[in-house]
This record gives C-alpha cells, structure tokens and sequence, in this order.
C-alpha cells in the first residue's frame, strides 16, 4: 500500500501562530483556554487533513470564525487561513476556498451586528473584504507560478525526450546506412572472390598459368574490399580520431572505372555510356550512384548467365539517372522483388528522395533503374 508522508510545515505554522499570540496579548490579559485550543486546531488541521483541500480549508475558515467570534484580532490565525486557501487553490479545490472565504467574511460581519466585536465605519468593515480579497489574489499568486513552474518542466521533458527520439533516430539511420554499404562491399568482393576461386579451381590441374592471375584478383578484390569496409568503419569514429582515416577515397562516379575493372576479373564485360551534359553531382549523390550500380554489377554476377552487362548514365537538369541492364538468363528463378541487394538500391534512391525499380525483361534479362535528384541546374 501506498504511503504518503505528511508534511511538517504545519508544526512551523503552529509555533507561528503562538508567537503571534504573544505579541497580540503582551498588553492584556492572555487567551481564553478555549481561544488556545482554537489556535492550535488550524495547524493540527492543516496536518490531519492534507489530502482533503477543500475540507481543510472550510474547517480552517470555521477555526477562524470562532476565534473571531470570541473577539480576538483576526491577526494569530492568520497563517493557518493562507496556508489552507493557497493549498485548496493550488490542488484544485478553487471553489471550495472561495466560498469557505466568502462565509468567513460574512461571519465577521454578523458577529459585529451581533455586538461580538466593535463595529467599526463602514471603511472599517470594508477592510476584512481586502483581507479577504488580498488571499485570494496571494493563493492566485502562487498558483499561476506554480503551474507555470509546471509547463516549464514539461516543456523541458518534452525537448529532451524530442532530443533523445532524434538521436535515436539519426543512429537507426547511421546503422541503416553502415548495413547497406557492408552489404554493398561484402557481396561485391566476395563474389568476385567466388567467381575468381572458382576458376582458379577449374585450371588448376589443366592451365596452371591461369591460377597466378586468379590469385592475384583475389588478393586484390580482398584489399580493396578491406579498404572499403575500413571506410565505412571510419564514419562511427569520433570527428578528431586521425586514426580513423580511411585508406581509399569515398566511392562516387569519378571511380565507376575501378568498379567495371572488377566487374571485368569476374568475367563480366560491362560497356557505360552517358548522355546529357555531365554535371557535378553532390557527395552523397555520387556515393549512391556509385553503390547502386556497384549492387546491380553484383547482382548480375550473382545472379545471371549474362557475360555482358550495360550501365548507362543521364545527366538531367536536377537529376541523375542510372540504368542497369543485363540480357540473361538468371542462373535459377528469382523473383522480380529481389533479395536485401535490391531492397537497398530502392533505399537509397528513396532517402536522396528518389526513386528506383527492378524489373525482369521479356528475353529474361534483368533492368534495374534509378532517379537520383541533384539540385544542380544542368541542361540535359
């Protein structure tokens, strides 16, 4: 079960109110013994009822009624009455507080026509409405600074919690991206690596000669792979670690030679061609292109019978466009869907804000195509 503890405030405002005591009857006789109890029963309410707000404060209001009715200055009990409205304001219970006010008031007012107290002008008696009207406005007061204090540390919840979602969010992405490209260079390496091992196994015993050649692209294909992953690896490093240089340059377009050079040790003869007047293309532009095409070469060797392949570049204002084409037959059935390669090529496109398909030839090739926005002005 729940516990709340109770709080000690209210033995503070007792001791406040029996000073008070003192300094209001240090020219006359002291209070009566019922005054006393009174005295003390708005602190001892404050603590025996502070969960129910609009209780406390109507039994606090009734404590002050009777002190008032016995003729005493309104002036010792007075914390008891600001601390009960304050906390009735603050918790909600308005409506109770401003009544319980409004009939501590009107009690006043009747124990000065009963001849309880001295009635006093008609200025005078307005002086208890200010009194009255002065702790409203205090309970408001502090209300208003609290529910402000409130929105504040919402507000800071909130942007922290934005924060943190943001952050995550940028490492699902960051994670994303370092997948798809240690799956772009994985798989293209190695499958040059298996196409390379497999034909070095074939010649081994026949054309002994063969096998150097094999090893050699092997080795190469491993290197650059190597390289390429310690590329991809460099970008979780921190901004200042120099140890995290990669070894080779970014890939982009300026490097699609290399890639059909590799294409070419996998005995895949890959012609490109361009159209449109080339234009510079931003970075992150470049390196997709380059991946999207690295994927479809990839694929081909993977995937096909096909010994040729075409790449074909367009160069459009504002846009890139790269298609793949091979002639087939695919070495066994696929579907037009493709596996996580071409899952990745469409992701690309879509996270530049482009577009990509993958789609089977009636003569069973494979075309793959994709729209890479630039922003640059080129004319086509």
């Amino acid at each position: 079960m729940r516990t709340h503890h109770r709080p000690p405030w209210p033995l503070f405002i007792g001791v406040l109110q029996i000073v008070g005591a003192v300094v209001a009857f240090r020219d006359r006789a002291g209070p009566a013994p019922l005054a006393i109890v009174l005295l003390l029963a708005g602190p001892l309410l404050l603590f025996a009822l502070y969960r129910q707000t609009a209780l406390t404060v109507a039994a606090v209001c009734g404590v002050a009624a009777g002190w008032l009715a016995l003729g005493y200055p309104l002036g010792p009990v007075v914390p008891s009455l600001v601390a009960a409205v304050i906390g009735a304001v603050v918790r909600g219970a308005r409506p109770g507080a401003w009544l319980s006010l409004a009939g501590l008031w009107l009690a006043w007012l009747g124990f000065g026509l009963a001849d309880l107290r001295p009635l006093g002008t008609p200025l005078q008696e307005l002086r208890g409405l200010g009194l009255v009207a002065l702790l409203a406005f205090a309970a408001e007061l502090v209300d208003n600074r609290r529910q402000r204090i409130i929105a504040f540390r919402k507000l800071v919840t909130e942007e922290r919690l934005r924060r943190h979602e943001e952050e995550q969010r940028r490492a699902g992405e960051q994670r994303l991206r370092i997948a798809r490209d240690l799956h772009d260079v994985l798989a293209h390496s190695l499958s040059l690596i298996t196409v390379r091992a497999s034909v070095a196994l074939e010649v081994m015993d026949t054309n002994p000669d063969e096998v150097r050649p094999a090893l050699l692209a092997i080795k190469q294909a491993s290197r650059d792979g190597l390289d390429e992953v310690r590329a991809v690896l460099a970008g979780l490093r921190s901004p200042d670690d120099t140890s995290a240089a990669p070894r080779s340059p970014t890939p982009d377009l300026d490097r699609l030679g290399e890639l059909l050079d590799d294409a070419s040790t996998a005995g895949l003869t890959v012609t490109l061609t361009s159209s449109g007047t080339a234009a510079e293309v931003p970075a992150a532009v470049g390196l997709a292109a380059y991946r999207i095409i690295q994927e479809a070469l990839t694929n081909v060797v993977r995937h096909s019978q096909a010994r040729t392949a075409a790449v074909h570049l367009h160069h459009a204002a504002g846009s890139l466009t790269i298609g793949v084409v091979d002639g087939g037959p695919p070495q066994q059935p696929t579907s037009d869907e493709g596996g996580n390669g071409l899952i990745g090529i469409r992701e690309r496109a879509s996270a530049l804000g482009g577009t990509a398909s993958c789609d089977s030839t009636p003569d069973g090739g494979f075309t793959v195509m994709a729209l890479l926005p630039t922003g640059t002005g080129g004319k086509s």
